[in-house]
């Protein structure tokens, strides 16, 4: 038994590698991670087209109990949207098989994290913590990814934010925002919105669109699913001169100041 955990990357089936192309065509049984991941609204249909397949969508619960892995067939393929790795779920089912005695094979792909250099200029070499910024409740309203953009802008890192996810999309920006601000207000920060930001959305689908501005103008926008949030300490010369080329000389003077 193998269980093949692919990346569909950021272009949706446009991503898939000939030899995850090939490995799929013989799967059995083909799973997609519905609850941590996003997917292109026309994903089904375009992998039937592709491969003549059709998909099995997991639920949470599906993920958390294991239970797809219960009498698996020979060979059967798990999706997951960007590269596999990046959500800590999906080590859970790498150890869960390692004690069913099950074989994993792993297909890395493209995911937001090494996308941001090219959308932003920004050096992937001084990026700090990644945040995410979950739902919260009125007993739950975490202040940790406020210290984190503080403790990375400290040390000159750019901060990568991740949004939680309902219903299959982020959170929507009035919302991050809402949450952001009730953080701001149990920890006593501020500044936090005036911050410069950028962010990302749907990148590598045909609508991409990154937007640099002042953290609370940006979420106070509607936002395509699925987005980001960098938050970039200070830029460097060549950052600097990086960045002119994606948003243009007159946003790096009205954000930062400086030409």
């Amino acid at each position: 038994m193998i269980l093949h955990i692919m990346g569909s990357g950021l272009r949706g089936v446009r991503s898939f590698t000939k030899e995850e192309i090939d490995i799929l065509e013989k799967c059995e049984s083909i799973f997609v991670d519905s609850y941590t991941s996003i997917f292109p609204e026309s994903f089904q249909k375009d992998f039937r087209d592709l491969t003549g397949k059709d998909l099995i969508f997991l639920t949470r619960e599906s993920i958390e109990s294991f239970s797809f892995l219960k009498d698996m067939a020979e060979n059967v393929a798990l999706i997951v949207s960007g590269d596999p790795f990046m959500s800590t779920t999906h080590f859970s089912i790498l150890k869960e098989c390692r004690n069913l005695g099950i074989k994993v094979k792993i297909y890395e792909n493209a995911s937001i994290i090494g996308t941001i250099p090219g959308r932003t200029g920004l050096s992937p070499y001084r990026t700090g913590m990644v945040v995410s910024i979950p739902k919260i409740e009125e007993n739950f309203i975490p202040v940790s990814p406020l210290k984190k953009i503080l403790e990375n802008r400290k040390n000159r890192l750019h901060t990568t934010i991740l949004i939680d996810l309902r219903d299959g999309k982020n959170l929507s920006g009035y919302e991050v925002r809402d949450i952001i601000e009730r953080m701001m207000e149990k920890s006593g920060e501020s500044g936090i919105m005036e911050m410069p930001s950028i962010i990302i959305e749907r990148a590598g689908w045909p609508e991409e669109r990154a937007s640099l501005n002042r953290l609370g103008d940006n979420l106070n926008r509607d936002l395509m699913s699925p987005y980001a949030i960098v938050i970039p300490s200070e830029p460097d010369y060549n950052e600097l001169e990086n960045m002119k080329i994606v948003f243009g000389e007159e946003s790096i003077e009205r954000i930062f100041g400086i030409i």
